[in-house]
Parts: structure tokens; sequence; C-alpha cells
């Protein structure tokens, strides 16, 4: 199991062409009883496949009205089908309707759908993945617990739960009730079970257990890796200005200077792997500047500078838009070639020295984690195949927007060659630039989840089609508003070039749209 498959072959679906978003089968040998999980289907449905009636209030009931009349997009009862999860009101005054469905109350796993109404009330879009085939009740009764759940997944990951631990911080394991749509057509009562800890290695897990039998329907280990991105200051030895704070006759590194109170706080691990997140940077003097604290210094400035330009441009008050500590530990480990964005924080190795110098030497390495953090509050994209690749590339993207001197990723960080990636020329860096050469990686831990950080290149090339054409400005707010407003976890490329172009329509017009459009059609989409 594992492949990718249907890439790109039309579904014909009442509504408009709908695309696969790809299998998430488990990789290795499954028992021939063990139901295989079934991709889920996404759609983008425009105004003119939509039965226009104006609402007469938009509210919940009015939309779930206004779908009953739409049965030819939207199958079955919306009252019993829907739950609606969160509403927002954005700059231009459109509505946007969050729910997820639910098939006898549960919500079904990895999956949303977007209602867009305009000034006029009208609904102009609805998108995400709508699940037209939900069965009334699921193919199981659940038998399990949370807690049982839980014991299952540590099973399947080959630990225990005291082998692990997350230094000091507490336990961030959960086990949600969800319908799991199945390849035979059925949805069946399974746990999504999380299960995060950062000793003996950093693991971000998310576990599939059947509610009824226990078995493990998919697991993932779900750490995102950024190769990173950016521009050095003090590791380079350069002095830069930091905001930091007083306490106990000490100075340490805790941000306290931004105008909402979201505090920047940065750790110390000394090398070490485990107890999360570390001791806080600290000085007896208003300076930093001891060699070992120049990774820290470097995280620090990094992070306070991608905090404002995710505030000043996008008024997104930290990665979850509700003033959420950004905490970042260095020295994580001994000679660790990565970065990492572990769920609620970020880890930064030293690098080898022989390919990598230390990793928060840049500012763009900075920004494409703290935007995973963005990406898991808001579209949720799945981190496997086409979603997985349409969340490296938009880690790669904000990465761009924070540091636009130059279109190479990780030029500051990088010993042994230029760059990790180029926006301008992804075959640079062996990433394909064209969709004919999407490569079919298998989802496993070594297929890299179906290659996300070697397709990202694809979208990465369309977005450098579209800034060069239309400029930073637009291009920043019409990313922005693809993540936050329209995709979803199961995301395709042809989901995201139809969230880009709506997004540029909305807010520049059809001209923008156009160019848009265009940068895409470049690239093979």
């Amino acid at each position: 199991g594992g492949f990718i498959v249907g890439l790109g072959k039309k579904l014909s679906v009442a509504v408009a062409a709908s695309f696969m978003s790809l299998t998430i089968s488990l990789p290795g040998v499954q028992a021939a009883e063990n139901p295989q999980l079934k991709e889920n289907l996404t759609n983008f449905v425009p105004k003119h496949s939509l039965v226009q009636s104006e609402l007469p209030s938009v509210s919940d009931k009015a939309i779930k009205q206004y779908l009953k009349q739409n049965g030819k997009v939207f199958k079955g009862n919306p009252s019993e089908r829907l739950k609606l999860i969160d509403h927002t009101t954005d700059d231009l005054g459109y509505k946007h309707f969050r729910y997820v469905p639910v098939v006898n109350g549960v919500p079904v796993k990895d999956s949303q759908v977007i209602i867009h109404v305009d000034k006029s009330n009208n609904v102009y879009a609805i998108n995400g993945e709508l699940n037209n085939d939900a069965s009334a009740k699921t193919a199981n009764s659940k038998k399990l617990s949370a807690n049982q759940a839980l014991d299952h997944a540590f099973k399947a990951i080959g630990k225990s739960p005291e082998a692990v631990s997350n230094g000091n911080v507490a336990n961030k394991n959960k086990a949600e009730l969800k319908a799991a749509a199945t390849k035979d057509g059925k949805y069946r009562l399974a746990y999504d079970v999380t299960i995060r800890y950062i000793e003996p290695e950093p693991a971000n897990w998310e576990v599939t257990v059947d509610a009824e039998t226990g078995k493990v329907l998919k697991k993932q280990n779900k750490v995102e890796h950024a190769a990173a991105t950016g521009t050095g200051t003090t590791l380079k030895g350069k002095t830069v200005s930091l905001n930091i704070s007083s306490e106990n006759g000490k100075y340490v590194m805790r941000d306290l200077s931004k105008p909402t109170g979201t505090q920047i706080i940065t750790y110390d691990l000394q090398n070490r792997q485990y107890n999360l997140p570390g001791t806080l940077v600290s000085s007896t003097t208003n300076q930093f500047t001891t060699s070992s604290q120049r990774a820290a210094v470097d995280a620090h400035y990094n992070l306070g500078k991608v905090y404002d330009y995710f505030y000043q441009t996008f008024k997104r008050n930290s990665y979850d838009n509700r003033g959420g500590k950004i905490v970042s530990s260095v020295h994580y480990g001994s000679r660790y070639n990565n970065a990492a964005w572990i769920g609620d924080q970020m880890i930064y190795g030293d690098g080898d020295g022989s390919f990598f110098s230390p990793l928060s030497g840049s500012m763009d390495v900075t920004a494409h984690e703290m935007t995973h953090g963005v990406t898991q509050e808001t579209a949720n994209l799945n981190y496997e195949n086409q979603p997985g690749a349409l969340n490296e590339s938009f880690s790669d993207v904000f990465g761009y927007f924070t540091d636009t001197e130059d279109w190479d990723i990780g030029e500051d960080i990088t010993v042994s060659q230029p760059a990790l990636r180029s926006l301008s020329n992804p075959t640079k860096y062996g990433q394909p630039d064209h969709y004919k050469n999407y490569q079919n990686l298998p989802n496993t831990d070594a297929g890299d989840y179906g290659g996300v950080h070697t397709n990202s290149g694809i979208p990465n090339k369309a977005a450098y089609n579209t800034i060069t054409k239309i400029g930073v400005k637009k291009a920043e707010q019409i990313y922005y508003r693809a993540l936050t407003v329209y995709l979803t976890p199961s995301s395709s490329f042809k989901d995201a070039k139809a969230a880009l172009i709506q997004s540029a329509r909305d807010l520049y017009g059809s001209q923008d749209a156009a160019s848009v459009e265009a940068a895409w059609n470049a690239v093979g989409l």
C-alpha cells in the first residue's frame, strides 16, 4: 500500500470537476480484513454551478436551508450531515462558514466544508471535502475507550508510554473519535490518536485506530522537518538589537515588546534531546555575546521579525491568531541537521558543520517553521502527497516573503551547496518544476510521505511565476487568503490553483486572477 493513485484523473461528479486527493493507505502489508482508508475527494464549487438565491439571513440555519435547494451539489440532510465549527467575516465583508461533515453525529476524519457568502448575502462558492457518499450510520460500533485506543497506538509505533517523554512539559497525547471513510464506501468509527514526544527523538505521531477492533488503519510521524531558509545575523558575527526582559536580577530572552502581549521566548537545550524546552537563555548584562548564545540570538531576533511580518501584513497575532506564545529551543541534540515545528514549538539543531551550519541562522527557515504552525491552525493540510507538498510549498513561499532579496531558500545555513531549494529554478536542487515530472513516491517515511519536499517544487515555481507577474504585495495577500479562507486538509494542487484564483478575484479582480491562473497553467496545472 501507500503509493499514490489516480493523479489528475478527473472524476465525473455532477458538480464541477473534482480532483483526487490521493491515497492515504498505510505503508506495509495489510491483513486482508483490515479496512483500507479511502482518499478524501475535494471539490471547489464555483457560483455558476450553484442554484442562486439570496439568503434571508446569514446564519447556520439559513445556509443549511440553502444547501437543501442545492441537492445536486450537496447530498443528504444538511442538519444531520454538517456541524458548524467556525464562522468569520473578512476585511472584504465576505462571510465564511466552516463545517465539519458528520456521520451519526461523529466528525468525519480530515474533512471540512466551507460555505462562502458575499456582501449581498449570496453564496458564491462552496469547497472542501463534501463526503457526499456518506452513509447515515457507521459500519461498526464503538467498543474501545479513548485510553484503550492510546494503548493500541503506542503498540503500533513500537513504544511504551514510559519509554518516551516530553521532558518537563505536560503530556499532549489525545484520542478523538472520528468517522473514517474506507475504500468499500463505508464509514467506520475510529480514533484519531495524537502522540507527541521529544525523547528519545522528536515525534508527532498520528495513528488511526478502529474503535471496534483496535486495528491500526494508518500511522504517520508528522514531525514537520523544515529543510530551512534565511538571513543569518549573529552566527555571522553581526550585532542586532534584541527585545528581552529583566527578571530576578538578570536578563532573559523573553520578548515582551509586542503590542498584543504575545511573548516570544528562546531556550537552550545545551545539546540535549530531552527536557524541552530547555533553559531560558539568560545573561548577567543586557548583552548576549558568548559563542554558545549566538544560535539563540539568531532564533530570537528572527522570530521577532517573523512575528512582526505576520502581524503587520495580515493582522495575524502569532501562529494560532490567538496570541499563543512562540517558543523555540536551540542547540537541540548533537550536530542535528534540521529544524522542525513539533506541534507547539520550534527546535533548531546546530548542523554537522559540513552540510548545515546552525539552523536558526536564517530568517526564512524561521518563517518556514512558523508557517507550519499557521497551516496547522487553518487549512491543516495533511502532511502527505499533494496536500503535504502544498504544506511545504506554502512554508517556503512565506519564507521568501519575509526575505525577498533572493529566490533561494536556506542560503545562509548551507555549507556544501549554495542553498536548499529555489523558487525560481526548482530543478537546480533536484525538484520538479512542472506537473509532468511529479514524482510518485511511496507514502512512507522513506518516501518522504509521497515526496512532500520534492514535489513542492511545482507549486513553488507557480508561486515564482505569480510573484514576478503581480508583485510581492499582492501575491502575499492572495497566498494568505487562500491558506486561511479556502484550503482544507485534503486540498490537491488543482484545489490550490482554484483557491488562489478565487482569492485574487476576491481581493483584486479578474486581471490578477487571470495572472494567477496563467502562473499555474505554466507548470502544467
